[in-house]
């Protein structure tokens, strides 16, 4: 103990000046429900100075006690913490095990005796978390490592040092162990075991070797069968196209180079502390259990900005989980970004490849080739960002490679991650406005890209939401039972179920995605300025709607857990302070908000981030609201009719079982809180919070007005006279005759995926047919229906315009 009290002094400055001693997971406290009012007690693997100072440094950043001190039972001392081994000063053989059984009853009896419990908690440190050579990262925890190379791990490696917290449990949870006559061994063995396996999640797979890689895949079956088809169907010879997949490898395969995955990190971290407030982190560790069972990780984010690599990559370094390979397109590989992102694990891909078998078949390997090594991997399911601030739909190519490689055989189970990626500022906002207005997009370069950092200025919050897990095996053991059938270890196999399984397993996946959006005070002012007239209300107002949303939001007890505990009004000060809108002060305590032009179109993209969490209410709230009185019944009915399209177009987290539960709850808490009253079983529109509810039904007005105008030009279209294409532009066009007042403007209004969108739901549910000959055929009755559905929820001049009535400019029959 001298010795360690005297290498602790001289080692204390340059401790601190060579180790950054980052903890895992980044925030403990939160993720492993450690409780200060309980006695603190450590467990880690070598009691040298340098680990046993790093814990020290690690939990004084929590406010918890020194792993130096000691515990004083009734004038006794006891070890705060004990090792697994300690380290011998030139060599391996100088060390020693440690038997911790003593000391493990020293801390019983402190609990028999005070009766005070104490919490455990084993904690293990890691001097590299460089993946790059097999046993570098967790070196020292299978063997031991003399003192001496530890204080060179100290100097040169001590900036990527880390501290994992192994998790917690109480003393008093061990009394059947200490009656184990082999408790002494199989703490040790229980405890080296943890170590390793945390160990071994952090780090991860070692790094793949681009050379091995590329020539790996030119060797394996599939690719070779596909080169001997394309010989026979364009005479090129064997090494012509051998080398054409080189090329297409070359540019295809990721070069991951851990030091510039660090040196980027510190950079990023900087960056990030200086623009942003921090992060929330939810559902982090039913990724880290996937991890820990063997699982293919795939993560799926949503992609809104640039910085969502920046982000996704920055939560998963701090959080010890293993970094992606990830899916970039190749618009992005142009110097120097090309060969940096490269470099940090990035692959290219043609952003369209549908037609190429040649190119989709190396790809298909290369990506079944991660798979079977235990990579993870990220791709962005929507394509591209999204411009409206919604969800896209999910491009299913990727996701079909993916159950072709789970249909090779392997034991190894595959899991998607959605994951949501929620800010409270995005840069490109501004861009992405302007292209919906006709604005060409500009390609990307290093300055487009640079200009993400161009203001350093408050933006807020970063929000990463780990959301429910689709693992492949299971969704095709629920949805085809023999699939196991189907298995070609070549993984060319296309069985006739494939395309349904894949469109069904890529929609459950965006769905998860969506459910799992975080809501902030941006996005919930947004959600209420951008639905009244001019935009401009008042803060009491304001602050009304938003206690009516966090209401709703609790409605559905799957979303309590990204529900803002803040008060409406701390949320809204969050929200102005982001300068999305202007407070003006008019006196008399009269205080009101509104944003001008350019901030409008911000706050209509952040308020499209949550609307499908409010699409179900909303609608409600329109039907009741249209129709004045109403039974019970009927508003189920009317809802039931029109909440599938507002489901396929926002991609709404409702399961079809939950609905009718979900629509009666929803209108058990309009009653509850006077938004509507009850007579018999007739329901009517209270005077109490009516502007609240009114507010509540404008955020899918537009969605409305478009199965209108949809409607409306599928009652003008011939059979077998226009197709898919055709179509939309008819919506389109029908859509220009809405005057600025409907459509309040927004540039989004007319997004032509949108249309696209509610094409697929009108073949899907049947509305019309598309034959062979590309052609549509409409269900007559079936578009009645929904015509007289959504009609009603819309104003009676809005109907007569889109009918190509001639109308006065007079607004009265509009909805505001």
């Amino acid at each position: 103990m001298i010795i360690n009290k005297i290498l602790r002094f001289f080692l204390y400055w340059p401790f601190r000046i060579t180790t950054t001693c980052s903890t895992i997971p980044f925030e403990p406290l939160k993720n492993l429900k450690i409780d200060k009012n309980k006695e603190i007690v450590y467990i880690t693997v070598s009691s040298s100075v340098g680990n046993i100072m790093s814990i020290e440094r690690a939990v004084q950043k929590l406010g918890l006690p020194s792993p130096f001190e000691e515990l004083n039972l009734l004038g006794e001392k006891i070890p705060r913490i004990c090792a697994l081994r300690a380290p011998g000063l030139f060599s391996k053989a100088g060390s020693k095990d440690h038997d911790m059984e003593p000391v493990f009853r020293k801390w019983y009896e402190f609990y028999q005796r005070t009766t005070k419990d104490i919490q455990v908690i084993p904690i293990t440190v890691l001097w590299s978390r460089n993946p790059g050579y097999e046993t570098l990262g967790i070196h020292g925890m299978n063997a031991a490592t003399p003192s001496f190379k530890k204080f060179f791990n100290l100097i040169f490696a001590g900036r990527d040092n880390c501290t994992i917290f192994c998790g917690s449990f109480n003393i008093s949870e061990s009394k059947e162990r200490f009656e184990n006559s082999k408790f002494s061994k199989d703490l040790n063995r229980t405890f080296k075991l943890i170590f390793i396996q945390k160990a071994r999640a952090v780090v991860g797979k070692p790094l793949p070797n681009r050379k091995q890689v590329i020539e790996e895949i030119l060797e394996r079956p599939a690719v070779l069968e596909q080169i001997a088809v394309e010989c026979k169907k364009t005479g090129k010879s064997e090494p012509e196209l051998k080398n054409k997949a080189r090329e297409i490898l070359e540019i295809m395969v990721a070069d991951t180079r851990y030091p510039l995955l660090r040196f980027f990190n510190s950079i990023v971290s900087t960056i990030w502390s200086k623009i942003y407030q921090g992060q929330t982190v939810i559902g982090v560790d039913k990724v880290r259990q996937l991890v820990q069972t063997g699982h293919e990780i795939i993560y799926i984010p949503c992609h809104r900005s640039h910085m969502d690599y920046i982000l996704l990559t920055f939560v998963l370094f701090h959080e010890g989980l293993p970094l992606p390979q990830i899916a970039s397109g190749d618009n992005l590989n142009f110097f120097p970004v090309g060969q940096i992102i490269r470099r940090c694990g990035s692959y290219f891909i043609r952003r369209k490849m549908k037609g190429d078998d040649f190119y989709i078949t190396i790809f298909r390997e290369y990506l079944s080739l991660l798979f079977e090594n235990g990579y993870a991997t990220e791709f962005f399911i929507e394509g591209g960002r999204s411009r409206t601030g919604r969800t896209l739909p999910p491009r299913t190519g990727m996701v079909a490679m993916t159950v072709q490689s789970q249909l090779r055989g392997s034991d190894r189970p595959i899991a998607f991650i959605p994951t949501y990626l929620g800010y409270e500022h995005v840069t490109e906002v501004g861009s992405y406005m302007r292209e919906l207005v006709g604005e060409a997009k500009k390609k990307e370069s290093a300055m487009q890209l640079l200009g993400i950092f161009k203001r350093f200025r408050n933006y807020g919050r970063g929000y990463v939401t780990f959301g429910e897990p689709v693992v492949v095996h299971k969704f095709l053991n629920e949805n085809v039972p023999g699939w196991k059938n189907d298995i070609d270890p070549k993984g060319t196999a296309r069985p006739s179920w494939l395309n349904d399984i894949v469109n069904q397993l890529a929609h459950r996946i965006i769905i998860n995605l969506n459910d799992s959006a975080t809501i902030n005070g941006i996005n919930l002012c947004a959600l209420a300025i951008m639905n009244v007239p001019d935009h401009t209300m008042s803060i009491s107002q304001l602050e009304k709607c938003i206690s009516m949303y966090l209401k709703i939001l609790n409605v559905d007890p799957r979303r309590r857990a990204t529900i803002p505990t803040a008060s409406p009004m701390t949320l809204i000060r969050q929200a102005m302070e982001l300068k999305k809108f202007r407070l003006y002060d008019v006196g008399d305590d009269m205080k009101f908000v509104r944003p001008s032009y350019g901030q409008t179109l911000q706050l209509t993209y952040f308020q499209n981030n949550i609307v499908h969490l409010f699409a179900l209410p909303a609608l409600l709230a329109n039907i009741i609201l249209r129709n004045g009185h109403i039974l019970h019944e009927d508003v189920r009915s009317h809802a039931r009719s029109l909440f599938y399209f507002l489901r396929h177009e926002l991609f709404a987290p409702v399961d079809e079982k939950d609905l009718d539960n979900l629509i009666d709850k929803h209108i058990e808490n309009f009653l509850n809180e006077g938004y509507i009253t009850r007579d018999n079983d007739m329901l009517f529109v209270s005077g109490d919070g009516y502007q609240e509810f009114y507010i509540l039904s404008r955020c899918i007005y537009h969605n409305l007005v478009r199965y209108l105008v949809a409607v409306t030009a599928l009652k003008d279209t011939e059979d077998g006279k226009s197709d898919v294409p055709e179509f939309i532009e008819k919506c389109l066009s029908y859509s220009k005759r809405l005057p600025v007042e409907v459509t309040n403007n927004s540039p989004e209004f007319a997004d032509p995926i949108l249309f696209k969108i509610m094409c697929a739901t009108f073949i899907r549910h049947s509305y019309f047919y598309v034959k062979e000959d590309g052609k549509l055929y409409v269900n007559e009755p079936k578009v009645q229906k929904l015509n007289r559905a959504a009609t009603p929820l819309l104003g009676a001049r809005d109907v007569k315009i889109l009918n190509g009535q001639t109308l006065s400019r007079k607004v009265d029959d509009v909805l505001y």
